[in-house]
């Protein structure tokens, strides 16, 4: 079942606070206008209320007017016992409302415009005086808004450690098996980033895969990608602090895959976009990487050698294990072995195949994590894994946690556990760091 969030609590309270109000006003004027209001102005984000708010104002004043004008129109010209061709005008009047929202850009506006218009018109009595009734329905929509506003503002004073460096791994941590982010834990992670959580990503993807994943999520800080070889600015769209292999150990390598006719990808990037090199295509798996991959707009796929002036980031491979095996056997052999590092891992989605990652020695998690630290100026490092992958992450940070859906051999070297992907539990601990007192957690 989905939780119940804060945005349905203050809802909640945004609702009784108008039938208060309504009774302390010595029950004048409807709750039920000030309670629509409220609902309809509560948002997620206390930025986005603001706004919302003041188009809602902006309708009010809007509706509140053309309500009054067609009151005082109906009661000179409009028959009262023809109540189709009163339906008729007021159904009419909805085309000019709309219509003039959208031609002084507020679109937004138009749906309480139309709501205060309707509920003036609609709801107003035969006897009541056209003005007061007005002021009344206007008031009532005013006071919903205000109250929601106020509600959604309204936060206890708490302490913020904006000198903490958050990093979680992303498959199997920070997303939930249905392999995206649940609306608690982006809605959690914006109102923390916003108010100065210093949280970022280490991830094996690529943007173009990642960028999908974490729409809507807005991440200040760079993503620490391809295994520490690129940090990525999620905000505008470029990489940073590349980690490059020297242009002979990367021909060195190219050519132990072209001795045994292999293909593999080669990653460079160009024009802050993502250029991924191969010769030819031998396997299912390579042919199912390149045909999902090769539209995605963050990367380009080139059938050919790289060029002499372009710098590689890394080497990937993928193929049945004994190839692998041998493949890197074949490298570590060579004098340049101590330059890179080589990481082979298997593929979950096919059995039987493993990946090979190569990378510069200066590429890896754990030095992007203390070049980050260095750079924010941070006190410490908590971090979040679910694969023996993020062992040397885990390691570099100050306070480390595996999720309830960790790997075995992640569990097995004694970290503490927090509850699985599925319960955002990665999100909910990062909070009770970021919000804790000093020395709440040793």
């Amino acid at each position: 079942m989905p939780k119940v969030g804060m945005r349905i609590f203050k809802t909640f309270i945004a609702v009784y606070l108008c039938f208060l109000i309504y009774l302390l006003r010595g029950e004048q004027g409807s709750p039920f206008y000030s309670a629509i209001a409220a609902i309809l102005c509560m948002q997620p984000y206390v930025s986005n209320s603001f706004k919302v708010a003041m188009n809602r104002t902006l309708g009010t004043f809007i509706g509140g007017a053309m309500g009054l004008g067609l009151l005082i129109f109906e009661r000179s010209f409009i028959p009262v016992d023809m109540p189709m061709l009163q339906y008729l005008v007021v159904s009419l009047c909805v085309i000019p409302l709309i219509y003039f929202t959208v031609a002084i850009k507020k679109p937004t506006a138009s749906y309480i415009t139309c709501v205060v218009f309707l509920s003036i018109t609609v709801t107003h009595g035969a006897d009541v005086n056209p003005l007061i009734f007005t002021i009344d329905r206007i008031v009532d929509t005013l006071i919903g808004i205000f109250v929601s506003l106020g509600v959604n503002a309204f936060h206890l004073p708490r302490r913020r450690n904006r000198k903490t460096l958050f990093v979680t791994n992303l498959d199997g941590s920070l997303l939930n098996s249905q392999v995206e982010i649940s609306s608690y834990s982006r809605i959690k992670l914006n109102t923390m980033i916003r108010q100065g959580a210093l949280i970022t990503i280490a991830t094996t993807r690529s943007a173009e895969t990642l960028l999908p994943l974490l729409e809507g999520v807005e991440i200040k800080v760079p993503v620490i990608m391809m295994n520490g070889a690129v940090w990525y600015d999620l905000q505008k769209r470029s990489y940073l602090s590349c980690k490059k292999m020297n242009p002979e150990v990367a021909k060195q390598l190219i050519d132990v895959f072209e001795k045994r006719e292999l293909n593999c990808f080669t990653h460079t990037i160009i024009n802050d976009v993502l250029h991924v090199y191969y010769t030819r295509l031998i396997n299912p798996v390579e042919e199912k990487i390149y045909h999902s991959k090769k539209r995605l707009p963050e990367q380009s796929y080139v059938c050919g050698e790289v060029p002499n002036d372009q710098s590689v980031l890394s080497i990937m491979a993928v193929d049945q294990k004994a190839t692998i095996v041998q493949v890197k056997a074949a490298i570590m052999k060579l004098e340049i072995a101590s330059a890179v590092n080589v990481e082979c891992y298997p593929d979950d989605q096919h059995p039987g195949y493993y990946f090979i990652e190569i990378t510069s020695r200066e590429a890896s998690v754990k030095n992007a994590i203390m070049d980050m630290k260095a750079r924010y100026a941070t006190d410490k490092v908590i971090a979040f894994g679910n694969d023996i992958r993020n062992a040397a992450m885990l390691e570099v940070a100050d306070f480390a946690y595996v999720v309830e859906n960790a790997s075995i051999e992640l569990k097995e070297m004694g970290w503490p556990q927090i509850g699985a992907n599925d319960d955002d539990a990665v999100v909910k601990t990062i909070s009770r760091h970021f919000y804790a007192k000093p020395g709440s957690f040793k």
